[in-house]
Protein backbone atom coordinates (compact mmCIF):
# COMPACT_ATOMS: atom_id res chain seq x y z
CA UNK A 1 0.00 0.00 0.00
CA UNK A 2 1.05 3.80 -0.70
CA UNK A 3 2.72 5.19 2.61
CA UNK A 4 1.02 8.39 3.17
CA UNK A 5 3.96 11.85 3.33
CA UNK A 6 2.80 14.61 5.47
CA UNK A 7 2.25 17.89 4.62
CA UNK A 8 5.00 20.05 3.04
CA UNK A 9 5.63 22.01 6.02
CA UNK A 10 9.05 24.05 5.44
CA UNK A 11 9.96 27.16 2.72
CA UNK A 12 11.75 24.68 0.29
CA UNK A 13 9.79 22.22 -1.99
CA UNK A 14 9.60 18.22 -1.95
CA UNK A 15 9.14 16.25 -4.66
CA UNK A 16 7.26 12.87 -4.53
CA UNK A 17 8.98 10.79 -7.96
CA UNK A 18 9.39 14.27 -9.44
CA UNK A 19 5.70 15.78 -8.17
CA UNK A 20 6.85 18.95 -6.56
CA UNK A 21 5.12 19.46 -3.18
CA UNK A 22 4.06 23.27 -2.12
CA UNK A 23 3.20 24.25 1.29
CA UNK A 24 0.64 22.66 2.96
CA UNK A 25 0.19 20.32 0.42
CA UNK A 26 0.62 16.30 0.80
CA UNK A 27 0.63 13.12 -1.19
CA UNK A 28 1.44 9.25 -0.98
CA UNK A 29 4.42 7.25 -2.07
CA UNK A 30 4.59 3.65 -3.46
CA UNK A 31 7.22 0.92 -2.11
CA UNK A 32 10.23 2.07 -4.14
CA UNK A 33 9.34 5.13 -4.80
CA UNK A 34 11.82 8.43 -3.80
CA UNK A 35 11.17 11.06 -1.85
CA UNK A 36 13.49 14.59 -2.66
CA UNK A 37 13.29 16.33 0.82
CA UNK A 38 14.48 19.44 -0.72
CA UNK A 39 14.62 21.31 -4.06
CA UNK A 40 15.69 18.20 -5.59
CA UNK A 41 18.21 17.16 -3.45
CA UNK A 42 18.68 14.24 -0.47
CA UNK A 43 16.89 11.59 -2.27
CA UNK A 44 14.98 9.13 0.49
CA UNK A 45 14.10 5.53 -1.46
CA UNK A 46 10.80 3.70 0.38
CA UNK A 47 11.22 0.23 1.36
CA UNK A 48 8.89 -2.26 3.50
CA UNK A 49 10.33 -4.27 5.54
CA UNK A 50 8.94 -6.99 7.63
CA UNK A 51 9.67 -6.93 11.43
CA UNK A 52 9.58 -10.83 13.16
CA UNK A 53 6.09 -10.09 14.19
CA UNK A 54 4.90 -9.73 10.40
CA UNK A 55 4.40 -6.21 11.30
CA UNK A 56 5.75 -3.50 8.63
CA UNK A 57 8.65 -1.50 9.95
CA UNK A 58 6.67 1.72 8.84
CA UNK A 59 3.98 0.80 11.04
CA UNK A 60 6.01 -0.22 13.70
CA UNK A 61 7.35 3.76 14.35
CA UNK A 62 3.03 4.90 14.33
CA UNK A 63 2.73 7.05 17.31
CA UNK A 64 6.14 8.56 17.47
CA UNK A 65 6.19 11.95 17.25
CA UNK A 66 8.38 14.79 17.46
CA UNK A 67 7.53 18.47 18.99
CA UNK A 68 8.74 22.04 19.46
CA UNK A 69 7.93 23.54 22.84
CA UNK A 70 8.20 27.29 23.86
CA UNK A 71 9.38 28.08 27.73
CA UNK A 72 9.87 32.11 27.63
CA UNK A 73 13.15 32.78 25.51
CA UNK A 74 13.38 29.22 25.15
CA UNK A 75 12.54 26.93 22.19
CA UNK A 76 12.81 23.16 23.20
CA UNK A 77 12.27 20.49 19.68
CA UNK A 78 12.13 16.82 20.94
CA UNK A 79 12.62 14.41 17.97
CA UNK A 80 10.49 10.86 17.79
CA UNK A 81 12.36 8.66 19.50
CA UNK A 82 14.53 10.97 22.04
CA UNK A 83 15.50 8.98 25.39
CA UNK A 84 16.71 10.69 28.32
CA UNK A 85 20.52 8.81 29.54
CA UNK A 86 22.91 9.82 31.90
CA UNK A 87 25.40 10.27 29.17
CA UNK A 88 25.46 13.49 26.99
CA UNK A 89 26.64 14.16 23.86
CA UNK A 90 26.15 18.02 22.73
CA UNK A 91 26.89 19.58 19.95
CA UNK A 92 26.14 23.70 18.04
CA UNK A 93 24.46 23.62 15.32
CA UNK A 94 25.82 26.19 12.81
CA UNK A 95 29.56 25.49 12.21
CA UNK A 96 29.65 22.31 14.06
CA UNK A 97 26.88 20.06 12.25
CA UNK A 98 26.41 22.10 9.27
CA UNK A 99 27.95 24.97 7.31
CA UNK A 100 26.88 26.98 4.59
CA UNK A 101 26.79 25.59 0.79
CA UNK A 102 27.64 29.00 -0.08
CA UNK A 103 30.38 29.24 1.55
CA UNK A 104 29.18 32.36 2.79
CA UNK A 105 29.85 33.41 6.68
CA UNK A 106 25.89 33.95 6.93
CA UNK A 107 23.46 31.73 5.06
CA UNK A 108 21.69 33.29 1.82
CA UNK A 109 18.60 31.31 1.99
CA UNK A 110 16.88 28.99 4.34
CA UNK A 111 18.20 25.79 2.25
CA UNK A 112 21.55 27.22 2.09
CA UNK A 113 23.54 25.00 4.30
CA UNK A 114 24.99 21.50 4.12
CA UNK A 115 26.84 18.82 6.42
CA UNK A 116 30.03 19.82 7.69
CA UNK A 117 32.14 16.83 7.43
CA UNK A 118 30.87 13.59 6.29
CA UNK A 119 32.23 12.01 9.21
CA UNK A 120 29.33 14.22 11.44
CA UNK A 121 26.37 11.15 10.42
CA UNK A 122 28.37 8.27 11.52
CA UNK A 123 29.39 9.56 14.64
CA UNK A 124 26.48 10.53 15.78
CA UNK A 125 24.90 6.82 14.65
CA UNK A 126 28.16 5.42 16.93
CA UNK A 127 26.79 7.97 20.06
CA UNK A 128 23.13 6.90 19.83
CA UNK A 129 24.21 3.39 19.60
CA UNK A 130 26.61 3.68 23.13
CA UNK A 131 23.76 4.76 25.23
CA UNK A 132 24.02 8.84 24.62
CA UNK A 133 21.58 11.33 24.05
CA UNK A 134 22.67 13.76 21.16
CA UNK A 135 22.11 17.30 22.04
CA UNK A 136 21.94 20.43 20.44
CA UNK A 137 22.30 23.85 22.19
CA UNK A 138 22.06 27.22 19.51
CA UNK A 139 22.05 30.96 20.18
CA UNK A 140 19.20 32.53 17.68
CA UNK A 141 19.06 35.74 18.41
CA UNK A 142 17.76 36.92 15.18
CA UNK A 143 14.94 35.54 16.39
CA UNK A 144 14.35 38.06 19.10
CA UNK A 145 15.31 40.78 16.82
CA UNK A 146 13.09 40.00 14.27
CA UNK A 147 15.79 38.76 11.38
CA UNK A 148 14.76 35.15 11.61
CA UNK A 149 11.48 33.82 11.58
CA UNK A 150 11.04 31.14 13.97
CA UNK A 151 8.94 28.85 11.63
CA UNK A 152 11.93 29.03 9.22
CA UNK A 153 14.03 28.00 11.95
CA UNK A 154 12.12 25.30 12.73
CA UNK A 155 12.23 23.71 9.46
CA UNK A 156 15.96 23.88 9.32
CA UNK A 157 16.03 21.98 12.37
CA UNK A 158 13.55 19.20 11.19
CA UNK A 159 15.64 19.02 7.95
CA UNK A 160 19.08 18.51 9.08
CA UNK A 161 17.47 15.44 11.83
CA UNK A 162 16.59 14.05 8.15
CA UNK A 163 19.62 14.56 6.45
CA UNK A 164 21.62 13.89 9.79
CA UNK A 165 19.77 10.25 9.88
CA UNK A 166 19.52 10.81 13.83
CA UNK A 167 17.68 11.69 16.31
CA UNK A 168 18.63 14.34 18.74
CA UNK A 169 16.71 17.14 20.69
CA UNK A 170 17.15 20.71 20.38
CA UNK A 171 17.59 23.78 22.74
CA UNK A 172 17.30 26.85 20.75
CA UNK A 173 17.45 30.85 22.86
CA UNK A 174 15.57 32.93 21.64
CA UNK A 175 16.81 36.46 23.21
CA UNK A 176 19.15 37.08 25.78
CA UNK A 177 19.22 35.92 29.44
CA UNK A 178 19.61 33.08 31.16
CA UNK A 179 19.13 30.52 27.84
CA UNK A 180 22.20 32.27 26.39
CA UNK A 181 25.26 30.17 25.63
CA UNK A 182 27.65 30.85 27.89
CA UNK A 183 25.07 30.89 30.71
CA UNK A 184 24.12 27.57 31.84
CA UNK A 185 19.98 27.89 31.28
CA UNK A 186 19.40 25.75 28.43
CA UNK A 187 21.86 23.06 30.36
CA UNK A 188 19.94 23.16 33.32
CA UNK A 189 16.29 22.97 31.68
CA UNK A 190 17.67 19.95 29.57
CA UNK A 191 18.53 18.03 33.39
CA UNK A 192 15.44 19.59 35.56
CA UNK A 193 12.53 19.25 33.00
CA UNK A 194 13.44 17.34 29.88
CA UNK A 195 16.15 14.54 30.48
CA UNK A 196 13.66 12.18 32.67
CA UNK A 197 15.05 13.03 35.76
CA UNK A 198 18.28 10.91 34.67
CA UNK A 199 22.01 12.66 35.54
CA UNK A 200 26.02 11.83 34.18
CA UNK A 201 27.78 9.93 37.09
CA UNK A 202 30.87 11.00 35.55
CA UNK A 203 32.90 13.37 33.37
CA UNK A 204 33.69 11.34 30.79
CA UNK A 205 29.76 10.24 29.79
CA UNK A 206 29.41 14.75 29.11
CA UNK A 207 30.95 16.72 26.17
CA UNK A 208 30.45 19.50 24.08
CA UNK A 209 32.04 19.66 20.39
CA UNK A 210 31.53 23.67 18.97
CA UNK A 211 33.44 26.35 17.14
CA UNK A 212 32.88 29.06 19.50
CA UNK A 213 36.29 27.79 20.57
CA UNK A 214 37.85 31.02 20.93
CA UNK A 215 40.90 30.51 18.61
CA UNK A 216 43.13 32.99 17.57
CA UNK A 217 44.20 33.95 13.94
CA UNK A 218 46.22 30.97 12.28
CA UNK A 219 45.22 28.14 14.92
CA UNK A 220 45.98 25.49 12.03
CA UNK A 221 47.62 25.55 8.65
CA UNK A 222 44.79 27.20 6.01
CA UNK A 223 42.59 28.46 8.75
CA UNK A 224 43.61 32.05 8.47
CA UNK A 225 40.66 33.49 10.38
CA UNK A 226 40.02 33.38 14.32
CA UNK A 227 37.03 32.46 16.08
CA UNK A 228 34.40 34.44 16.21
CA UNK A 229 33.80 33.85 19.67
CA UNK A 230 34.61 31.79 22.67
CA UNK A 231 30.92 31.09 23.84
CA UNK A 232 30.64 27.40 23.86
CA UNK A 233 33.95 26.93 25.54
CA UNK A 234 33.47 29.13 27.83
CA UNK A 235 29.27 27.07 28.52
CA UNK A 236 31.25 24.00 28.56
CA UNK A 237 33.95 25.27 31.32
CA UNK A 238 30.67 26.79 33.31
CA UNK A 239 29.02 23.68 33.57
CA UNK A 240 32.04 21.39 33.74
CA UNK A 241 32.18 19.24 30.35
CA UNK A 242 35.01 18.26 28.39
CA UNK A 243 34.91 20.56 25.47
CA UNK A 244 36.09 19.58 21.44
CA UNK A 245 36.27 21.67 18.37
CA UNK A 246 34.38 20.25 15.44
CA UNK A 247 38.11 19.61 13.72
CA UNK A 248 38.92 17.58 17.15
CA UNK A 249 35.81 15.66 17.34
CA UNK A 250 34.79 14.46 14.06
CA UNK A 251 38.46 14.35 12.56
CA UNK A 252 41.15 13.81 15.16
CA UNK A 253 42.97 16.98 14.99
CA UNK A 254 45.68 17.81 17.76
CA UNK A 255 44.22 20.53 20.24
CA UNK A 256 44.22 23.52 18.75
CA UNK A 257 45.63 27.03 20.73
CA UNK A 258 42.78 29.03 22.20
CA UNK A 259 42.42 32.66 24.54
CA UNK A 260 39.78 33.16 27.55
CA UNK A 261 38.39 36.19 28.61
CA UNK A 262 40.84 38.57 31.27
CA UNK A 263 38.06 38.56 33.79
CA UNK A 264 37.29 35.24 35.07
CA UNK A 265 34.13 35.33 37.26
CA UNK A 266 35.30 32.85 39.47
CA UNK A 267 38.22 34.05 40.74
CA UNK A 268 36.45 37.08 41.78
CA UNK A 269 37.11 37.18 46.00
CA UNK A 270 34.67 38.25 48.28
CA UNK A 271 36.95 39.07 51.35
CA UNK A 272 38.83 41.37 49.19
CA UNK A 273 39.58 44.95 50.57
CA UNK A 274 36.68 47.51 49.72
CA UNK A 275 38.97 50.46 49.24
CA UNK A 276 42.29 52.22 49.07
CA UNK A 277 44.08 54.06 51.21
CA UNK A 278 42.67 51.38 53.88
CA UNK A 279 43.27 54.55 56.43
CA UNK A 280 40.58 56.33 54.96
CA UNK A 281 36.90 57.10 56.31
CA UNK A 282 34.18 56.19 54.21
CA UNK A 283 32.21 58.82 55.97
CA UNK A 284 32.48 61.75 57.94
CA UNK A 285 30.62 63.37 60.92
CA UNK A 286 30.95 66.69 59.41
CA UNK A 287 28.90 68.20 56.25
CA UNK A 288 30.30 66.84 52.77
CA UNK A 289 29.91 66.30 49.26
CA UNK A 290 30.70 62.68 47.62
CA UNK A 291 31.35 62.75 43.97
CA UNK A 292 31.27 59.14 42.21
CA UNK A 293 33.40 58.25 39.51
CA UNK A 294 33.04 54.90 37.38
CA UNK A 295 31.67 52.95 34.68
CA UNK A 296 27.83 51.85 34.93
CA UNK A 297 27.21 48.61 36.92
CA UNK A 298 30.64 49.05 38.42
CA UNK A 299 28.73 48.80 41.81
CA UNK A 300 28.35 52.30 42.78
CA UNK A 301 24.90 52.25 44.06
CA UNK A 302 25.30 48.96 45.96
CA UNK A 303 27.85 50.40 47.79
CA UNK A 304 26.97 53.55 48.15
CA UNK A 305 23.17 52.07 50.13
CA UNK A 306 25.25 49.97 51.68
CA UNK A 307 28.21 51.71 53.22
CA UNK A 308 27.30 55.82 53.12
CA UNK A 309 23.44 56.20 52.72
CA UNK A 310 22.45 54.67 56.38
CA UNK A 311 24.85 57.49 57.93
CA UNK A 312 22.18 60.20 57.11
CA UNK A 313 23.54 61.28 53.56
CA UNK A 314 21.42 62.49 50.89
CA UNK A 315 21.72 60.16 47.72
CA UNK A 316 21.54 62.39 44.36
CA UNK A 317 21.11 60.35 41.11
CA UNK A 318 20.68 61.44 37.43
CA UNK A 319 18.60 58.34 36.66
CA UNK A 320 16.27 59.22 39.44
CA UNK A 321 16.42 63.10 38.96
CA UNK A 322 16.32 63.34 35.18
CA UNK A 323 19.34 65.51 35.06
CA UNK A 324 22.54 67.01 35.86
CA UNK A 325 21.11 70.27 36.92
CA UNK A 326 18.55 68.89 38.93
CA UNK A 327 20.98 66.57 40.26
CA UNK A 328 22.96 70.10 41.40
CA UNK A 329 19.55 71.52 42.96
CA UNK A 330 19.56 68.65 44.80
CA UNK A 331 23.01 68.71 46.23
CA UNK A 332 22.51 72.50 46.84
CA UNK A 333 19.09 71.99 48.66
CA UNK A 334 20.38 69.21 51.07
CA UNK A 335 23.76 71.48 52.03
CA UNK A 336 21.80 74.54 52.87
CA UNK A 337 20.01 71.88 55.56
CA UNK A 338 23.45 71.23 56.41
CA UNK A 339 23.06 67.63 55.34
CA UNK A 340 26.02 65.75 53.48
CA UNK A 341 25.43 64.24 49.74
CA UNK A 342 26.61 61.24 47.63
CA UNK A 343 26.33 62.09 43.71
CA UNK A 344 26.09 58.53 42.32
CA UNK A 345 26.34 59.29 38.51
CA UNK A 346 28.97 57.90 35.65
CA UNK A 347 30.70 61.72 35.82
CA UNK A 348 33.87 60.14 33.79
CA UNK A 349 35.02 63.58 33.04
CA UNK A 350 36.60 66.54 34.71
CA UNK A 351 33.71 68.86 33.16
CA UNK A 352 31.37 66.80 35.02
CA UNK A 353 32.89 66.71 37.96
CA UNK A 354 33.39 70.56 38.27
CA UNK A 355 29.58 71.11 38.63
CA UNK A 356 29.42 69.27 41.96
CA UNK A 357 32.70 70.74 43.36
CA UNK A 358 31.78 73.79 42.88
CA UNK A 359 28.61 73.46 44.65
CA UNK A 360 30.66 72.16 47.74
CA UNK A 361 33.39 75.24 47.22
CA UNK A 362 29.85 77.80 47.31
CA UNK A 363 28.68 75.47 50.85
CA UNK A 364 31.81 75.76 52.64
CA UNK A 365 32.42 72.40 52.15
CA UNK A 366 35.06 69.53 51.25
CA UNK A 367 34.03 67.28 48.45
CA UNK A 368 35.51 63.79 47.92
CA UNK A 369 35.71 61.92 44.94
CA UNK A 370 35.24 57.82 45.61
CA UNK A 371 36.71 56.59 42.18
CA UNK A 372 35.15 53.10 41.55
CA UNK A 373 37.66 51.03 39.76
CA UNK A 374 35.50 48.25 37.90
CA UNK A 375 37.04 47.62 34.14
CA UNK A 376 34.97 47.68 31.58
CA UNK A 377 34.89 43.87 30.94
CA UNK A 378 33.37 43.53 34.97
CA UNK A 379 30.84 46.49 34.17
CA UNK A 380 29.67 44.40 31.58
CA UNK A 381 29.61 40.97 33.18
CA UNK A 382 27.87 42.78 36.38
CA UNK A 383 25.04 44.72 34.35
CA UNK A 384 24.33 41.33 32.05
CA UNK A 385 24.00 39.86 35.68
CA UNK A 386 21.77 42.24 37.33
CA UNK A 387 19.55 41.80 34.25
CA UNK A 388 19.12 38.28 34.49
CA UNK A 389 18.86 38.15 38.32
CA UNK A 390 15.80 38.32 40.33
CA UNK A 391 15.83 41.54 42.20
CA UNK A 392 13.67 44.45 43.75
CA UNK A 393 15.66 46.87 43.17
CA UNK A 394 15.31 48.54 40.04
CA UNK A 395 18.17 49.89 37.13
CA UNK A 396 18.38 51.84 33.83
CA UNK A 397 19.26 49.36 31.06
CA UNK A 398 22.62 50.05 29.91
CA UNK A 399 23.56 49.23 25.93
CA UNK A 400 27.07 48.72 25.17
CA UNK A 401 27.12 52.38 23.21
CA UNK A 402 26.85 53.73 27.16
CA UNK A 403 29.55 51.65 28.32
CA UNK A 404 32.07 52.86 25.83
CA UNK A 405 31.21 56.32 25.44
CA UNK A 406 32.21 56.03 29.41
CA UNK A 407 35.67 54.59 28.13
CA UNK A 408 35.99 56.92 25.19
CA UNK A 409 35.29 60.51 27.92
CA UNK A 410 36.84 59.15 31.21
CA UNK A 411 40.09 60.73 32.33
CA UNK A 412 40.90 60.26 35.96
CA UNK A 413 39.92 62.02 38.66
CA UNK A 414 42.84 64.17 40.25
CA UNK A 415 43.29 65.97 43.20
CA UNK A 416 43.78 69.35 40.96
CA UNK A 417 40.33 69.07 40.21
CA UNK A 418 39.73 70.24 44.00
CA UNK A 419 38.67 66.95 45.70
CA UNK A 420 39.99 67.23 48.96
CA UNK A 421 40.63 63.06 48.99
CA UNK A 422 40.38 60.50 46.31
CA UNK A 423 39.53 56.90 47.24
CA UNK A 424 39.46 54.01 45.30
CA UNK A 425 36.80 51.73 45.44
CA UNK A 426 37.28 48.08 44.54
CA UNK A 427 34.48 45.52 43.47
CA UNK A 428 33.67 43.68 45.95
CA UNK A 429 30.70 41.07 44.92
CA UNK A 430 28.57 39.93 47.63
CA UNK A 431 25.12 37.80 47.47
CA UNK A 432 22.02 37.57 48.97
CA UNK A 433 21.66 33.98 48.39
CA UNK A 434 23.56 30.73 47.04
CA UNK A 435 21.38 30.75 43.81
CA UNK A 436 22.79 34.40 42.86
CA UNK A 437 25.80 33.67 43.50
CA UNK A 438 26.15 30.50 41.13
CA UNK A 439 25.04 32.84 38.75
CA UNK A 440 27.30 35.40 39.47
CA UNK A 441 30.22 33.06 38.82
CA UNK A 442 29.61 32.12 35.67
CA UNK A 443 31.09 33.08 32.13
CA UNK A 444 28.08 35.23 30.83
CA UNK A 445 29.75 36.30 27.31
CA UNK A 446 32.17 34.84 24.69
Amino acid sequence: NPMSISPQLGPNPSSLDGEKLGRGQSGKLSHGGTLYLVNQSHPFTLNYSLSSNGITSSTAQRGLKSSWQQFGSLMVYTAAGVKGSDKIAGFDIDGCIITTKSGKVFPTAPDDWKILYPEIQPKLASLLKKGYKVVFFTNQLGIAKGKLRPEVFKSKVEDILVISLSVFQVFVATGPGIYRKPVMGMWNHLCEKVNLHKHAHTACDLHLCSDAAGRPENWALGKKKKDFSCSDRLFALNIGLQFYTPEEYFLGWKRAPYNLPELNPTKLDSAARLYDPPSASLTSGDTEVIVAVGFPASGKSTFFHTHVIPKGYVYVNRDTLGSWQNCVSACERALKEGRSVTVDNTNPDPESRKRYVDVAKAAGVPCRCFHFSATLEQAKHNNRFREMAPSDSKHAKVNDMVFHSYKKHFQAPALSEGFSEILQIHFVPSFKDKQSETLFRQFSEG
